[in-house]
């Protein structure tokens, strides 16, 4: 009787395993939806620091067109 007791068990067990890695093969793929969005988030993070760097230029073209203003003004 406890023979076959441990052996329903094992058997319990062993239907557990297979459904957890029945999930194991159902996140992966999940795993590298993430990871391509990632990716694609850096690229974004990229082009958006490009702009940063092109709007910091303009600031400094629109410093100097005030520098020159001012001394414009102080000539005048």
């Amino acid at each position: 009787m406890f023979i076959e007791f441990g052996q329903s068990f094992i058997e319990f067990g062993q239907s557990f395993i297979e459904f957890g890695q029945s999930f194991i093969e159902f996140g992966q793929p999940f795993i590298e939806f993430g990871q391509s969005f990632i990716e694609f988030g850096q690229s974004f993070i990229e082009f958006g620091q490009s702009f940063i760097e092109f709007g910091q230029s303009f600031i400094e073209f629109g410093v100097s067109f005030i520098e020159f203003g001012v001394s414009f003004i102080e000539f005048g």
